[in-house]
């Protein structure tokens, strides 16, 4: 049966004059001080002066209770009982093991006991980690879950008192460690007239534990510019704790910092990314053989690598019309940072000035190809013959920059390819073609003649001759555009070197059409060549011809951004909806699978694998493309808080067709900050009017937890001196005292 009954709350006194107390305290000492010369005065009086200063107290008094007038507000409150809910912790922390045993062993031996006692007063159960749900006691009270990736204690809170619209929640009773992954505050804490009982598990234990309490890096870094990320690191013990940090296996950072005991130190680590895409980063301390919680002691984070600008070096023999028209778009792109050098003289030069007063410098090869080679992602060799410079040392260089990851353009003209003897030169390895040796003809190492260069029909549909919208449409552009002027001959491709364009007429040594347009692979780096000096036509003669000018720039825009390895160029590509999963979040997949010639591989099957960075397959999924290679899925992220691959392979074979990585890091925050926090809930409680309970084992049966609940029905205001009757009543008593004085002749 519902109980209701109806008190007075708290009371507050108000004044109706300025300056309330102040002003009151002054009255009242000013008429102290009246009543003390007065008294003095009665010294050896009788019974009527007595009688008479008497009644001009009562007068005074009243009048000053006139002027203070006196408020009393109360609030008139109405009190019954109303449900229970119990609302259990499941979140990670929960599962730490203490010396009092297991917290969520703990817990469960606390359900198993109200578990009774719950049915018979129609309590609710509920569960929470980063949000409430409904749950079973005797469910608890079997198996008891500690897999929840954060725990929000004050939110899951405020979602039951939200959901209580017709206000007959009476108490919330919170079993947990008190370890709010949130950081939310007891402060300004609103229940509603609800109170929040609390029982804390885990705060009788002291654990001996090192943490990364913090890893926090900008989500966007910059390729090839240096990054930080701030981590802080807390210790019950405290010493000296080397910090690493790593890129899969690869140690690139590392400091040693001081940790006091029992509290936290900061340090900052660098890094530079070396490619395009999500990066992954871990952070880790070592695991001391006395630590509770080794898990805390890694922490992945990742890094959506952009590029700030792309450097590019262009690098030209001589002033020419393809020169000019290159560096022009080159220049014009604002995402560039272009250094650009054109040869006019050499330093073998005969000349009448003296080297001081000539304007123009010397090649600066040292400069360029020893100090500032790295700093590039594309290098640009146009009719460049690099002997009379002294480069030849310099090459191996130019070879080992692209086989680490750099890019290489080499442009055709007379001073190009095996015209200037780059076949017996070791960055001849790094080239898709193989070269003509330089000592040969002239008539050997140049086609001269107008000519109209042919797309390889297994490659049309490669994004740098792919400029139309079908590949009708790409073949009727190729046809239609202007002629080059001369090739150079180039060898045989290499390896999986891939020949987009191709001469119509002229063949090779190896009896195929004359490779005009190559691309190829060079360890981590990337080459083309163009063995023509005269693309500059397609903008120029074609624009004039046309009235579109634009193939030009079309096609070395997408020559620098295949070049620089952007992520949309790539023939399989696949993307998730985030970067980031709390544990058990679904996680959406989309992609396009094609092959090595862009060919799409539709209604194939397709191999999803999420694995761990060290290679451990977590979770596979078989799935069938659409006729035009795309594919859409939604995989489970993992419950451990760490970093993740996920790959797409055809399901025939091994071979890796894209990859993307993501993290789950929200148990990081979790398990960050170990140690139950009993104050939390017990200010939580105090603020609410409930109990705290500092161990399960203290916990009283449900019934004893109060579930009364106030509601305010209104203010009670006493004012006994703002009535009629009271000003009356005062009057009377100074009008008493003024006509007995006259009677009696008394002042």
């Amino acid at each position: 049966m519902l109980e209701v009954t109806t008190r007075l709350g708290p009371r507050s006194l108000h004044l109706g004059v300025p300056g309330g107390v102040w002003t009151a305290a002054l009255l009242l000492a000013l008429m102290a001080l009246a009543l003390v010369l007065g008294l003095r005065e009665l010294r050896g009086g009788g019974r009527i002066e007595k009688g008479l200063a008497l009644l001009r107290a009562l007068g005074l008094l009243g009048a000053l209770m006139l002027a203070l007038s006196p408020r009393l507000y109360a609030s008139r409150l109405e009190s019954r009982d109303g449900r229970r809910v119990v609302l259990f912790d499941v979140s990670r922390s929960m599962g730490i093991e203490g010396v009092h045993g297991r917290r969520s062993a703990r817990a469960r031996a606390l359900a198993e006991r109200w578990q009774d006692e719950a049915r018979e007063l129609g309590a609710s159960v509920m569960v929470f980690d980063a949000t409430a749900r409904p749950a079973e006691l005797g469910a608890l009270a079997r198996d008891y879950p500690s897999r929840g990736a954060e725990s929000r204690i004050r939110g899951s809170i405020e979602g039951l008192l939200d959901e209580d619209l017709d206000g007959s929640l009476g108490c919330v009773v919170v079993v947990s460690d008190g370890a709010d992954s949130s950081l939310a505050s007891a402060e300004e804490f609103d229940s509603h007239g609800v109170r929040v009982h609390s029982v804390v598990v885990g705060a009788d234990d002291q654990l001996v534990d090192d943490a990364l309490a913090e890893v926090r890096a900008d989500p966007v870094g910059f390729l090839r510019q240096p990054g930080s990320v701030r981590v802080r690191v807390r210790s019950s013990s405290g010493g000296a704790i080397p910090v690493a940090l790593r890129s899969g296996e690869e140690l690139v950072d590392e400091e040693l910092i001081e940790v006091p005991a029992g509290g936290e130190a900061s340090v900052e680590l660098h890094f530079t990314p070396g490619r395009l895409g999500r990066a992954v980063y871990r952070v880790s301390i070592p695991i001391r053989p006395q630590d509770t919680l080794p898990e805390n002691n890694e922490r992945p984070f990742l890094v959506r690598v952009e590029r700030d600008r792309l450097r590019v070096l262009l690098v030209a023999g001589r002033p020419s019309w393809d020169e000019r028209f290159l560096r022009a778009f080159l220049k014009g792109d604002p995402g560039i940072d272009l250094v650009s050098f054109f040869i006019l003289r050499t330093a073998d030069d005969q000349s009448l000035a003296s080297p001081e007063d000539m304007a123009l410098i010397p090649f600066p090869t040292d400069e360029l190809f020893r100090e500032h080679l790295n700093s590039f992602d594309v290098v640009f060799l146009m009719d460049f013959d690099y002997a009379p410079y002294g480069m030849r040392a310099y090459l191996p260089r130019l070879r080992d920059y692209v086989r680490a990851g750099g890019a290489l353009a080499m442009l055709g003209g007379d001073q190009s390819f095996a015209s200037a003897g780059y076949g017996e030169t070791p960055l001849a390895e790094v080239l898709p073609t193989r070269l003509p040796r330089g000592d040969a003809s002239e008539s050997s190492l140049i086609a001269l003649g107008d000519f109209r260069p042919r797309p390889s029909s297994e490659l049309i549909r490669q994004p740098l001759v792919a400029l139309g919208d079908d590949v009708s449409s790409t073949e009727r552009l190729w046809a239609g555009l202007a002629p080059l002027q001369g090739a150079n001959i180039l060898g045989p491709p290499r390896g999986d070197a891939q020949v987009l364009l191709r001469h119509p007429t002229r063949r090779g040594a190896d009896g195929e059409p004359l490779p005009i347009l190559v691309l190829g692979h060079a360890g981590d780096g990337r080459v083309l060549e163009l063995a023509s000096d005269s693309s500059f036509r397609w903008g120029f003669v074609s624009g004039g011809a046309t009235g579109d000018p634009s193939v030009h720039e079309r096609f070395w825009d997408r020559a620098l951004r295949w070049l620089s390895k952007d992520p949309s160029l790539e023939p399989a590509r696949m993307s998730t909806d985030h970067e980031r999963y709390a544990a058990g979040a679904p996680v959406g997949v989309t992609g396009e699978v094609a092959d090595a010639r862009y060919r799409p591989l539709g209604r194939r099957g397709i191999r999803l694998e999420l694995a761990t960075l060290e290679g451990e397959v977590v979770a596979r999924q078989e799935l069938t493309t659409d006729d035009q290679g795309g594919f859409r899925s939604t995989l489970t992220a993992p419950e451990d808080s760490r970093a993740y691959v996920l790959r797409a392979r055809l399901a025939s074979s091994d071979d890796v067709l894209a990859e993307q990585a993501f993290v789950v890091e929200s148990a990081g925050s979790e398990l960050a900050r170990p140690q139950a926090d009993a104050g939390f809930l017990e200010q939580l409680s105090r603020r609410s009017q409930g109990q705290s309970y500092a161990r399960p084992e203290d916990a009283p049966s449900l019934s004893e937890f109060d579930a009364s609940r106030s509601r305010v029905l209104g203010v009670v205001v006493i004012a006994p001196f703002d009535s009629v009757w009271a000003f009356l009543i005062v009057v009377a008593l100074l009008g008493a005292d003024w006509i007995l004085r006259r009677r009696y002749g008394r002042r």
